[in-house]
């Protein structure tokens, strides 16, 4: 700085000639040009660079905080595809059969607090991920209606504030689902007898925190007979459902994901085909499979070192004496599946005993 005064101060300052004689000529040539007048140039370019600076720096942060922020819509769409995106400040909570008990979903929900404690109505669970395992109706059940009436309004209000709700598909639903679904909105219809469209969140399978969710079992030869993609069954399955013509071929087949009972029944007990789950998880980029579709008296259960979970305990009051006497189980998978709990009440551990 103190340079720079004295230079501009000095009457006698240096000159030099002009560097680019070449282009303005020989005649020109003993035109002089001071040094200060090179400093404007040098501020202009700094000047410059300093504003290419700031540019950058502002649109790579708007960038990524528009990366990092996503509406709870957006999110809603991420959870409708499968994903194997671990997010630990979240819990994963696994529902087992229902068959049309409104009552018994409560219950289920209630015991793992991600709903009021009284009527089950508000969502608290804040971004808590509910699956429900499939066989949420009974099939042309007077209770059926109430149950997915419910389950819609809490899917919502958990969407609203961040968490899901999923239904993968079983058996008792596949003709039910549909065919109830619209009935249920047939007064909503406008003009051109339009129906909502048949739900997202009931699915063929689901994929979240390194686990698939499916109603029976999955195996890999199916897979690889449907085509090898998970997402693509998922897709055919939900067309299909929303009135498609087209039936996937693997929905009725008791080898399939909806009927098959390959790591639910007692065969898999004795007789566990280990080697043919872990040939699907690493195919698919996961940890475990959770299943329903054949009830486990004894509660919930694991095989093949908790690869494998069967968690239709038979909370319904239809299907065993600890849904009749209001008993419940469900599994609670923590920071991302890690950490898997089996949460019961006192009545569902009592029942066990007689």
């Amino acid at each position: 700085m103190r340079r720079r005064q004295q230079d501009h101060n000095n009457p006698q300052r240096k000159l030099r000639p002009h560097k680019y004689k070449h282009l303005i000529g020989e005649e020109n040539a003993s035109l002089i040009i001071p040094d200060d007048w090179r400093r404007p140039r040098r501020l202009s370019i700094a000047l410059a660079a300093a504003i290419v600076g700031v540019v950058f720096i502002v649109v790579f942060y708007s960038l990524t905080s528009k990366r990092q922020s996503i509406s709870p819509q957006e999110a809603s769409s991420l959870r409708g595809t499968p994903s194997n995106v671990v997010e630990k400040h979240r819990r994963v909570i696994g529902v087992g059969d229902i068959h049309g008990d409104k009552d018994a979903l409560v219950r289920a929900l209630q015991l793992a607090n991600v709903v009021d404690q009284n009527d089950g109505i508000a969502w608290t669970g804040n971004s808590d991920i509910v699956v429900q395992i499939g066989d949420l109706l009974n099939g042309a059940d007077p209770r059926d209606e109430e149950t997915l009436s419910y389950i819609a309004e809490i899917e919502q209000r958990a969407r609203e504030a961040g968490g899901g709700v999923v239904v993968t598909v079983g058996d008792h639903d596949l003709r039910n689902a549909p065919a109830l679904w619209q009935r249920m909105h047939s007064v909503e219809n406008d003009e051109n007898n339009n129906v909502p469209s048949f739900p997202s969140w009931i699915s063929a399978a689901h994929v979240v925190d390194r686990t698939l969710f499916v109603h029976g079992s999955l195996s890999k030869s199916v897979l690889d007979g449907a085509g090898g993609s998970l997402e693509a069954m998922i897709r055919d399955a939900r067309e299909w459902l929303s009135g498609g013509q087209k039936k996937p071929d693997w929905i009725g087949r008791g080898n399939g994901p909806i009927w098959s009972r390959l790591y639910s029944d007692k065969a898999s007990d004795e007789q566990p085909r280990c080697d043919d789950l872990d040939s699907l998880l690493n195919y698919l980029s996961v940890d475990r499979m959770v299943v329903g579709h054949t009830v486990r008296r004894e509660g919930i259960s694991s095989i093949c070192d908790g690869r494998a979970w069967r968690i239709d305990v038979g909370l319904s009051r239809t299907e065993t004496r600890a849904g009749k006497i209001g008993a419940s189980e469900v599994l609670e998978m923590r920071e991302g599946g890690s950490i898997v709990t089996v949460l019961s009440t006192d009545t569902k551990l009592k029942s066990w005993e007689r």
